[in-house]
């Protein structure tokens, strides 16, 4: 048995933590959990951790899955399952059981038949046997019928539910309101929740109810409404900006503007070690630094291109991978492209709108790329057609099928020190520059 499991009281638990399992891996992937791979539990690890500050190893998430197998099944103590019962929107274990209790089937006693009965039974004519069967079938296939109709009505409903941000727009920091709109009945105690990604805990919503969510950091947040973990409607929340401006932390899902520093000088986007410990920021851990621009456009996110100059530290301490990122952020999705140093490949990525890959699953050597002394990047986006140039040189043609709409800002993130010369965005169309 491992040090840190215990044994429930009965099975009920262990049903509970299926369910628990099932409803993460919904979260995370469509992927069976069963074609899981180590960058799979390496990415829930992290996000579980950045989450909820309880990090996981990835034999322990294999034994909680079910995919290492111990001589007893494996039951995490109490502070484990209140961290996946948190991940997943609960506020602990209890809370989750209360919600998803599995309760046993009651056994149904079998009905007392009479010794008259069953002398009669066997002497009642074939004809009405026939006729109460018929009936009988008539009666279920009617009951199923009008079980159907209740049933598709109530999905029609449901699927017609839209979430609604009351302020979508704002400047950091930013309380954004969210409510329902829905033909279902006010006093209904239909729930949903709603995912904020990495930018807030999950939380449940439903009638009447409001819930406030409060963001820190400039950029889009992505709002997406959940019924049985599925995806019914997405809203996007604007934290603006006045031009550019930087935000740093030692936790990069929770990243904090720079106090007391005006919008940067866009030919040269940048900001020194003083400047960072002046804002209270650890310098002498791994660190972020993140510039953003975020402010409404006319520029199709499916028809730019994007140039820019970039440099980055040669080390930082504690840090074995120094990544430059280039987020676009739209108005329903986002392109991210993640680079690192040829023997960093491994954490490099891609996204344009729908379309992912990461370099711990499909080796992405031809995106290795070292700007310690500099270096040009260039995105370009024609008809959802996507092609990135490093130094001038062409690495990566892919597509992808989901438009991102209008550009609501951009972002350019470093791990530790770094700076951004002269980035543009321009419409290939209408040649509006961002």
């Amino acid at each position: 048995m491992e040090p840190n499991s215990v044994q429930p009281s009965n099975q009920s638990g262990f049903e509970a933590l299926d369910i628990c399992c099932r409803i993460i891996a919904r979260k995370m992937d469509s992927t069976a959990i069963q074609e899981w791979r180590v960058s799979d539990y390496n990415r829930l690890s992290s996000q579980l951790g950045k989450q909820t500050k309880v990090y996981l190893s990835v034999n322990t998430l294999k034994r909680l899955f079910g995919q290492l197998k111990t001589p007893q099944r494996y039951f995490p103590q109490k502070a484990t399952r209140d961290a996946l019962a948190q991940f997943i929107g609960y506020r602990d274990w209890q809370e989750f059981e209360l919600v998803n209790s599995v309760q046993p089937v009651e056994a149904k006693p079998k009905p007392v038949i009479s010794q008259s009965e069953k002398e009669i039974s066997p002497k009642a004519p074939q004809k009405n046997r026939r006729k109460y069967i018929y009936t009988g079938i008539a009666a279920f296939l009617l009951l199923v019928l009008i079980g159907g109709f209740f049933i598709l009505k109530s999905v029609d409903t449901v699927s017609d539910t839209k979430l609604i941000c009351e302020n979508p727009f704002g400047n950091v920091p930013h309380t954004a309101v969210f409510k329902l709109k829905s033909k279902l009945p006010q006093d209904s105690d239909e729930e949903f929740k709603i995912d904020f990604m990495d930018e807030a805990l999950q939380s449940p919503i439903s009638g009447k109810k409001e819930i406030a969510k409060f963001f820190r950091n400039p950029g889009v947040v992505y709002a997406t409404l959940l019924y049985h973990d599925k995806p019914i409607d997405t809203v996007s929340v604007y934290m603006q900006t006045k031009g550019w401006v930087a935000n740093s932390g030692n936790d990069t899902s929770r990243a904090f503007p720079i106090a007391g520093l005006k919008a940067l000088n866009p030919e040269n986007i940048y900001v020194s070690k003083e400047q960072l410990d002046s804002a209270g920021l650890a310098t002498n851990k791994p660190f972020l630094v993140g510039f953003s621009n975020i402010k409404p456009s006319n520029i199709s996110g499916d028809n730019f291109s994007f140039t820019c100059r970039v440099f980055s530290e040669q080390s930082r301490p504690g840090t074995q991978c120094v990544e430059t990122t280039v987020i676009i952020l739209g108005e329903k999705h986002r392109h991210l492209l993640t680079l690192n140093r040829s023997n960093c490949v491994a954490f490099s990525q891609y996204k344009f709108s729908e379309k992912r890959v990461i370099g711990a699953e499909q080796f992405l050597g031809a995106l290795a790329f070292d700007p310690s002394n500099g270096g040009d990047i260039e995105i370009r986006v024609v008809n959802k057609k996507a092609s990135v140039m490093l130094n001038g040189k062409k690495v990566l043609s892919t597509g992808y099928e989901k438009s991102i709409g209008k550009v609501m800002g951009i972002k350019i993130l470093f791990s530790g020190i770094g700076k951004a010369v002269s980035p543009k965005l321009q419409d290939l169309s209408t040649k509006e520059i961002f």
